[in-house]
């Protein structure tokens, strides 16, 4: 009995010793980011929207302490003065998640261009709530802009839009979830979602196998083809209210393609761009190319956001050649 219970704990110290090797492997290897934390800017944890008007605080997670100042209309700063000649629209990756406010994309190219901008981007948002909120400001807050930059992000954009699409449909609201966080913290979970998500905020070898290994399991070839039928559809209904609402008040706007960058090193981009190009009525400028060659630099690698130099490389881009429908 004491040989076996010596032998147990000899395996047990052992399997400890190579988790713990392979956790820290992991971390290096094949990062993933257990989520970002909103904290003040002493440092104390906040539970406050993406966009919670008249605040200043950080964005924390392994790769980056962002500074993000909102403004006194709840979007991302610099703040428009008066009426914006130029609005971005778009996710997180519009949001410039990750970047201080001046290193965003949008307000070096705005900056540069000498124009008065307004950043409608909200983290983790939907088309169906991103041309929502555009129509909100040009219809409430009289907002008249002369161009609008869309950007549709590959990563997360289709399946936010079917979710959204179907909490819609459902009568429930499709607002992102970055807009309400108290109720996501108070959200009532079984014992079992909170140890995974213990679980998952600890170990990045657990976030490995959750996100990356399950999913290889679970993939259904037909049911994925068909959910992206479907959020193309969503996708396509959602641009050509865009579409309306540029001839109704009388602005350009501009749809820019951003894909992940697993997408660009796997060399996915392409197929993606011709299905989104498939569905608009104006020529999208896909952004893969830009970034093909450099993805490491390019983007954080854990979070998976444009870092500094992506933001710089996208808004460098931007000011010089604003019309180009595509990579050469």
């Amino acid at each position: 009995m004491k040989s076996l219970i010596g032998n147990l704990l000899l395996l047990a110290i052992s399997l400890t010793i190579v988790f713990a090797i392979s956790e820290v492997a992991s971390r290096y290897v094949s990062p993933i980011s257990p989520g970002p934390s909103i904290v003040d800017m002493q440092g104390n944890k906040q539970k406050i929207s993406y966009i919670q008007a008249n605040n200043r605080f950080r964005i924390v997670t392994p790769d980056y302490d962002a500074v993000t100042t909102i403004t006194r209309d709840g979007y991302r700063a610099p703040a428009a003065k008066g009426n914006p000649d130029v609005i971005f629209l778009g996710d997180s990756f519009t949001y410039s998640q990750g970047v201080d406010d001046d290193q965003a994309f949008a307000a070096i190219y705005c900056k540069e261009k000498n124009l008065n901008c307004a950043n409608l981007a909200v983290p983790g948002s939907s088309t169906l709530y991103e041309v929502d909120r555009l129509e909100h400001f040009i219809k409430n807050k009289q907002w008249r802009p002369k161009k609008v930059h869309f950007f549709f992000f590959t990563g997360n954009d289709f399946s936010d839009n079917l979710d959204a699409h179907e909490k819609r449909s459902n009568g429930q609201s499709y607002e992102p979830v970055e807009l309400n966080i108290d109720s996501v913290n108070n959200e009532q979970k079984s014992i079992t979602k909170k140890i995974i998500g213990f679980g998952l905020k600890q170990s990045n070898l657990l976030r490995i196998a959750y996100y990356k290994v399950l999913p290889i399991f679970r993939n259904d070839p037909e049911k994925a083809q068909q959910e992206l039928t479907k959020a193309l559809q969503i996708t396509q209904s959602e641009l050509l209210r865009l579409d309306c609402l540029s001839k109704e008040f009388a602005f350009d706007y501009q749809l820019y393609v951003i894909f992940s960058a697993p997408e660009i090193s796997h060399e996915k981009s392409q197929d993606l761009g011709d299905k989104l190009q498939a569905i608009s009525n104006k020529k999208m400028i896909m952004l893969s190319d830009l970034f093909k060659d450099n993805t490491k630099d390019y983007f954080f690698p854990s979070d998976g956001h444009y870092s500094v130099a992506g933001n710089k490389k996208l808004a460098e881009f931007l000011i010089t050649t604003p019309n180009k429908s595509r990579m050469e």
